[in-house]
């Protein structure tokens, strides 16, 4: 992605540059395994899953799958080492085979970025009951609209609920009321709000759109923490 185009696309959409760039390289990724038959040995969930399937505001940093078939340390390495070298701001850091997850590590490195920036891929091995279908990604910062095995929302909702009882995590509640929106839910955390107001007012300006953050100022009323 060139400069001018990508600084054109930050200020129409609202956001720092680098969450477009790492968004649109994220994009072609996911059009890569949308093309190989990895999509059908795991299911993309967690926070890019809610932005890229749903339609959520919030940006993310990493790619998250949960694995139901085997996929070897070599499929998803040949799959990435194939972007990297078509993306030439790209390079392959490391893929490595832990006990519990299949995990990569891509760098960027961009002339709009002072320091490189990552993307993450985590495929957790573990058991999980979860439902998907399959959903045509879309995201403004590509021409990509890859079909990939996705959680249904209330699958990620019920993941949510059970995630902000392990973690703190400003961005899980965020996700968690942008669900409960789309389900046309009352947002109702299962656990007391953890955070100091403004701590996580900072947090999640980062990730959200500036004509968004008025969603933090409606979790905070939710939650009985109006600061």
């Amino acid at each position: 992605m060139d400069q001018y185009y990508l600084n054109i696309l930050a200020k129409k959409m609202k956001i720092a540059p680098e969450h477009v760039l790492r968004e649109y390289y994220e994009m072609a990724i996911l059009q890569a395994f949308s093309e190989t038959n990895l999509t059908q040995k795991m299911i993309f969930y967690g926070g890019t899953s809610l932005r890229l399937a749903y339609n959520g505001p919030r940006f993310s940093e990493d790619l998250d799958f949960l694995m139901i078939k085997s996929i070897t340390e070599k499929e998803l390495r040949n799959v990435l080492q194939n972007v990297c070298n078509n993306n030439e701001s790209l390079s392959l850091v490391e893929v490595k085979d832990k006990k519990n997850t299949l995990f990569a590590l891509i760098k960027i490195r961009h002339p709009s970025l002072k320091h490189p920036r990552h993307i993450k891929i985590e495929i957790s091995k573990k058991k999980n009951g979860i439902k998907s279908e399959y959903r045509l990604l879309y995201s403004q910062c590509s021409n990509f609209s890859p079909l990939i095995q996705t959680i249904t929302l209330e699958s990620l909702e019920k993941l949510k609920n059970i995630v902000i009882k392990e973690r703190k995590e400003p961005r899980d509640w965020v996700d968690l009321w942008i669900i409960a929106n789309l389900l046309k839910k009352k947002f109702e955390p299962t656990v007391d709000f953890p955070f100091d107001g403004k701590e996580f007012k900072r947090e999640l300006k980062r990730f959200l759109p500036q004509n968004k953050w008025m969603i933090i100022d409606q979790i905070l009323m939710s939650v009985k923490k109006i600061i």
